[in-house]
């Protein structure tokens, strides 16, 4: 019995890992409005149970099979398609684990929504005034914490974001080389699948696009 109870005791214990502290969820970046966790998970590797508790949008950005289980419930498999993009709510907390099925690496964004309420009144973007076609730039979902787009770029194109007091997310599905204008300073990014920006949004940001690319932008509130 006392056995049974140590085992029980630490399986419960595990379960409450909050995802921010499970060893293959990498917290890389951290404000007041997100946190960032990236997760690289190799062929037949199995993260810990964690808990979910927090809005968040989840970016994949590899095409891979995985399993999942909730406590207490049947094993899920599925696909992964690159450059998903999903805003998930978690109104109710989660506790899972995920493993990988496939033979190559698994690799996903968790981008907590941290800030708990809106904290500004922000306008939709739009692609008339950013000077692009409908078609580069798509809403994908508006949420009350964020509004999440996809916007494609051909080489040489030019963008200005306006000023924001609750900033942006720029995170490239792939390879992507481009400039940009931040508090009057120009920054030479070669970026590659994952890879991101926070835009503070404190004046107008100038983006100018060196190559095709394809990027997720997330509009903070």
């Amino acid at each position: 019995m006392l056995l049974a109870a140590v085992i029980t005791c630490s399986l419960l214990t595990t379960a409450q890992i909050h995802v921010r502290d499970e060893p293959r969820h990498h917290n890389v970046f951290e404000n007041e409005f997100i946190r960032i966790l990236d997760v690289h998970l190799g062929p037949a590797d199995t993260t810990l149970y964690h808990l979910h508790n927090t809005p968040s949008v989840f970016i994949t950005l590899a095409n891979v099979k995985v399993g999942s289980q909730l406590t207490g419930q049947q094993p899920q498999k599925g696909a992964n398609l690159s450059s998903l993009t999903m805003y998930d709510p978690i109104a109710t907390p989660r506790i899972h684990r995920v493993w990988n099925e496939d033979t190559s690496w698994f690799h996903v964004m968790d981008i907590e929504l941290i800030i708990g309420h809106p904290k500004n009144n922000v306008p939709l973007l739009n692609a008339t005034a950013l000077k692009l076609n409908d078609d580069e730039l798509i809403t994908l979902f508006n949420e009350n914490l964020v509004t999440g787009y996809r916007m494609k770029f051909s080489k040489g194109q030019t963008m200005k974001l306006p000023s924001s007091r609750s900033g942006y997310l720029l995170v490239s599905t792939g390879e992507a080389f481009f400039d940009i204008t931040l508090n009057g300073t120009i920054q030479h990014r070669n970026m590659k699948a994952g890879h991101y920006a926070w835009i503070d949004g404190k004046e107008v940001t100038i983006i100018t696009t060196n190559s095709i690319a394809d990027y997720i932008l997330l509009q903070l509130k």
